[in-house]
């Protein structure tokens, strides 16, 4: 019997250069990495982390990490879904590093407590999170017509 996470790598190897160089990526240095644990802490919830993609969008360099205990329960389909996710993670780097600054920002200014602020870093992440499933679809509807 075949490992899962072995469809999982294949899958993702194969298929990460069509999607990199139909997003006009080629020109970063993408490294997929595949870990055999969960993200974080396993908290029994059934929504489970697959992959997160960590940029050095001043260097063009991107590492998309597949947590394969979660992506082994979806099939291909899904598993290009947050493929071209976490490449529009790439796409969006410089914009999305903002994020991370605004965040910094408010917090050295003191403009907000630990409550406030802790609020504001969630709803900016998840601003920051709907904006790339926005793009993610986007793309995945141009190419499927």
């Amino acid at each position: 019997m075949t490992n899962p996470s072995d469809r999982v790598e294949t899958y993702i190897t194969k298929n990460s250069p069509k999607w990199i160089k139909r997003m006009g990526l080629s020109h970063w240095d993408i490294e997929q990495v595949f870990i055999n644990a969960y993200f974080g802490d396993d908290n029994g919830e059934d929504f489970k982390v697959t992959a997160t993609t960590e940029t050095r969008w001043q260097y063009m360099q991107a590492v998309i990490k597949w947590y394969l205990p979660s992506a082994v329960r979806h099939d291909n389909e899904t598993l290009e879904k947050v493929l071209v996710h976490e490449l529009c993670h790439v796409l969006l780097a410089p914009e999305q590093a903002l994020i991370d600054t605004e965040i910094i920002h408010s917090a050295n200014r003191g403009r907000y407590d630990g409550n406030q602020h802790d609020a504001l870093t969630e709803r900016n992440y998840e601003h920051l999170e709907l904006s790339t499933e926005l793009v993610t679809r986007a793309i995945l509807n141009g190419w499927n017509r």
